[in-house]
């Protein structure tokens, strides 16, 4: 078989061929000859009608890859949010080869993080350490573990920036881990930094919560009070707000999946998290922890954002009592699985704390709603006079700093009733009295309460850091 050129000097000899040439009888001796389809005869004679193209050619990544796909794999950079996704999607599809081929850790980069010439090298880089509580002493080997991999506290050694880095095994990652984080931002969604790739593992960097989910806080501190259930649900609820306006249900919200920041509360793991075409999402499987599911995702015949809003009502039983909806009523060694319970009882007002204001009990009623077309929304919610408690009845929780302000505040109106209530005193008595009071107001401070104070906000021993 010779090539054929299609020049001007061969025109005519090329028309002729194709005026006499049959292709249905030619298409006929094709299928005779090779019945399966299968050409492979002809790979040699391929490869040498251009021998020089191929003479010295080695086989490279970009036989398996794109050309784009191999320079998101090629090493760690910054990125957009369409290039993380992209990354994600080929880390997903192709971990198996990703694993045979990668020489270097490879990723993309949205923020914070400052790779160095394309690396960004774990030990070196960046330093990985087992995440610990600062209000109790839990051992050295904790880790918190989410519902496919690990989280560990990590430090960029130039910049000092502490985030959390969550590592998936490279085999159970998909791009629904990164998905929602890296295309929503919201104040009350942890911020994803970056994923990088590195030994098999998928790092996920985001912001770090250091003071802990909830769920370890009531494990360690036992049933938190009101008032901070009132301070985290409307955190949660904002955060709610926002994805179910981008039609994002998270499917998981649960104590362990909200997370303590110094100022705010967010949510994390959103791996289950989907994003809804329609009114309705009609799952393939059960999705989420059954204890705080809704009724209608247990039966599985489609549920939309209101499910989120029930998870949230049975979280905050948990972190009112310190016990999960149901289990006190039905033991987990008796009962394995709740969801026939769920289906058949739901919602649990029985598990509501004794203590529980009435405004409360009522927001806890509406997001527990069973029919989820009459529950109420996060938007709803947040305007419910449950998170807007009257002064009078918030309670008193002052820092140091402000009980001093207060302080000189009650001292400076002394002072001047002081120098108009005793006009007929001699001016002696009149600076006596001045005199104590502008020694009170900037040296008296209650060392008990500093005392006390000071074991509040000091942490643990230098011990529990070794």
């Amino acid at each position: 078989m010779e090539y054929m050129s299609t020049g001007s000097e061969n025109k005519e000899e090329f028309d002729l061929l194709l005026t006499d040439l049959n292709m249905s009888e030619v298409i006929d001796i094709m299928e005779n000859l090779y019945p399966k389809g299968d050409l492979t005869i002809y790979k040699d004679n391929l490869i040498a009608l251009h021998p020089e193209k191929n003479k010295n050619e080695e086989p490279t990544e970009s036989l398996l890859f794109s050309r784009r796909e191999v320079s998101l794999l090629s090493c760690v950079k910054y990125g957009t949010v369409e290039d993380l996704l992209a990354f994600a999607n080929q880390v997903s599809n192709t971990a198996k080869q990703l694993c045979q081929h990668r020489r270097q850790e490879s990723g993309i980069i949205l923020n914070m993080i400052k790779p160095k010439n394309g690396r960004y090298k774990i030990d070196s880089d960046v330093l990985l350490f087992p995440w610990k509580l600062t209000y109790r002493n839990i051992g050295t080997d904790f880790i918190p573990r989410g519902a496919f991999g690990k989280v560990y506290l990590a430090q960029d050694t130039e910049t000092k920036k502490r985030m959390a880095c969550k590592m998936v095994p490279v085999e159970q990652f998909k791009p629904s881990d990164v998905e929602i984080q890296a295309c929503f931002r919201h104040e009350n969604i942890a911020e994803l930094y970056g994923a990088i790739l590195w030994d098999e593992t998928i790092h996920l960097f985001m912001e770090a919560g250091e003071g802990g989910s909830v769920l370890e806080k009531i494990e360690s501190c036992g049933p938190l009070r009101e008032f901070e259930v009132i301070w985290l649900a409307k955190h949660i609820l904002k955060g709610l707000e926002f994805l179910h306006s981008k039609g994002v249900i998270h499917q998981d919200i649960k104590p362990s999946n909200i997370v303590f920041m110094s100022t705010k509360a967010v949510l994390v793991d959103f791996g289950l998290s989907v994003q809804m075409t329609e009114d309705v999402y009609y799952p393939k499987e059960l999705r989420g922890t059954e204890i705080y599911m809704s009724p209608e995702v247990i039966l599985c015949r489609g549920h939309s954002t209101k499910a989120d809003i029930y998870s949230l009502g049975a979280t905050i039983i948990h972190m009112q009592t310190g016990i999960p909806p149901w289990v006190s009523r039905y033991p987990r060694a008796a009962y394995p699985s709740y969801l026939y319970i769920i289906h058949k009882q739901a919602p649990p007002l029985e598990d509501i704390a004794e203590d529980c204001s009435a405004n409360m009990r009522q927001l806890l009623e509406a997001a527990l709603e069973r029919n989820p077309n009459q529950r109420l929304s996060a938007t709803e919610l947040l305007k419910h006079e449950a998170l807007h408690p009257s002064r009078e009845e918030q309670p008193r929780c002052q820092s140091l700093d402000s009980a001093l302000f207060a302080r000189k505040r009650l001292l400076e109106k002394n002072e001047l009733e002081l120098s108009e209530n005793i006009s007929d005193s001699s001016c002696l008595g009149i600076t006596e009295e001045l005199d104590l009071l502008r020694r009170q107001r900037s040296l008296y401070i209650n060392l008990g309460a500093l005392a006390g104070y000071f074991n509040i906000v000091r942490g643990p021993t230098t011990l529990d850091y070794d």
